[in-house]
């Protein structure tokens, strides 16, 4: 008698600390008439849903899990009150195995098939039936491929006026990728490294990471590349220069040029405009390579100094009249 007085005293200073005397016996007569009803209602069968963990086997090491597969599963279940709650919050349970034989082609389970897996390691409650329709499984064979890395100097945002003066130098010539079959089989042989640098004014370098296709289970090897190359500024340049005449025939009076000078039009580095010496520049006009009926002719460069020599120089044409007498 003295234990339940205890008892008493310390539900009522927990529940009712500033009550009077007739409220804690009301609410504390209500507590234990729950209580009593409680722990009697688990006494009695009843039919409720509950999640069931689930676990998918395969032994294949050279597969993988595209995307997570499902854990656990719906089920209807009968029981008493006591064995349904242990089944439910109390007590960790073992996962049923569902073994795979061809995880690769198989891409969903029926949730009726597990009905037997289920009802086999069930103990004290029994199943009724798996309210899932389906399962969805993605695994896949994992496969290795070599793509060649590249850079497309066309796509390359450079500022205006700048362009490229060296060689775009790369850490790696190729890279290897492995993971699932369905993204290694969208890798294309060759792979442009996209550069997101704009207007690119002075000279870039760069570590650029690999792209993975479309899932994080695709491992890279390198996982990013090292890029770089030279740029310079080139300004537009025009000269007019002489030109000297060669393979003259002997009626070379009868042709008139109206132009005594050529143009010659060009990018040249802004650090190098005006660094050459004209003198140095030759244009000829051929006159093996014209005839009476022409009205223009193109004259041709025979000596440039170095600097020009790489450069792509465009001449205009000369024009002349030819007249018999």
């Amino acid at each position: 008698m003295k234990q339940f007085e205890k008892i008493w005293d310390w539900l009522s200073n927990v529940f009712l600390p500033q009550s009077n005397d007739t409220i804690k016996v009301v609410v504390l007569c209500i507590v234990t008439a729950t209580t009593f009803w409680f722990f009697n209602a688990l006494n009695d069968n009843y039919s409720t849903r509950i999640t069931y963990p689930i676990k998918f086997t395969f032994p294949d090491s050279s597969l993988v899990v595209v995307n997570e597969l499902p854990k656990k599963v719906s089920i209807n279940v009968s029981g008493g009150g006591w064995n349904l709650l242990r089944k439910t919050f109390w007590f960790t349970i073992t996962p049923v195995e569902v073994p795979l034989e061809d995880p690769v082609n198989q891409n969903y389970i029926l949730g009726n098939s597990l009905y037997t897996l289920i009802a086999n390691q069930m103990t004290e409650i029994q199943l009724n039936y798996v309210e899932n329709d389906t399962l969805r499984i993605e695994i896949d064979s994992i496969r290795t491929t070599t793509s060649k890395l590249s850079v497309d100097s066309t796509q390359l945002d450079l500022a205006k006026g700048f362009q490229i003066i060296s060689e775009i130098n790369k850490s790696h010539d190729s890279a290897t990728f492995s993971g699932p079959e369905r993204y290694i089989n969208k890798i294309p042989k060759e792979i442009f490294i996209e550069i997101q640098a704009e207007n690119i004014s002075s000279n870039y370098s760069e570590e650029i990471y690999l792209p993975t296709f479309g899932s994080s289970l695709v491992n890279r090897d390198p996982v990013e590349i090292e890029i770089n190359f030279e740029v310079a500024k080139f300004i537009k340049q025009e000269i007019m220069l002489p030109f000297d005449k060669i393979n003259m025939p002997t009626d070379s009076s009868a042709y008139i040029f109206q132009d005594s000078l050529a143009t010659l039009k060009f990018e040249i580095q802004e650090q190098f405009a005006g660094k050459y010496n004209l003198d140095s520049i030759q244009l000829i006009v051929d006159f093996e390579n014209i005839t009476p009926t022409d009205s223009v002719t193109l004259p041709e460069i025979k000596m440039l100094p170095q600097i020009l020599k790489e450069l792509e120089i465009k001449v205009d044409s000369v024009r002349f009249n030819y007249s018999e007498e």
